[in-house]
């Protein structure tokens, strides 16, 4: 019983810890036109590249991002869930102020967790 014990304990501290990823994606900063699935959340959009991720609950990598108050108002009533084209640039994280990035009356707090975020121009339903 007591070499059970210490063989699980040794296997214990070999396995590797799980790691997190939290990246963006397939988007990468300097990008300025993006295509993904897009849920809102926090008065700031989560981007996407699958359509499954945006169906699961706190899924990994997406990018933050939002736009204007006036197109983040017309995108959450119209397009939650479904596939878009974004339009916008990319801000480094790093240029945060109080741990959040204030774009033409939206708010990014980076919920993703990315090391850039997504300022948008346009959002848009993409064909």
């Amino acid at each position: 019983m007591m070499s059970l014990i210490l063989s699980l304990a040794a296997a214990l501290t070999v396995a590797p810890a799980p790691t997190v990823d939290t990246g963006s994606g397939p988007y990468a900063p300097g990008q300025t036109e993006f295509v993904g699935w897009v849920r809102f959340a926090s008065g700031e959009f989560q981007l996407y590249a699958d359509e499954d991720q945006v169906l699961q609950p706190f899924s990994r990598p997406c990018v933050s991002g939002a736009g204007s108050r006036n197109e983040m108002r017309q995108a959450m009533q119209d397009l939650g869930g479904q596939k878009v084209r974004i339009v916008g640039r990319t801000v480094d994280w790093s240029e945060a102020s109080r741990d959040r990035i204030e774009h033409n009356g939206s708010v990014i707090r980076n919920d993703c967790g990315g090391s850039f975020v997504v300022v948008a121009d346009d959002i848009r339903p993409a064909s």
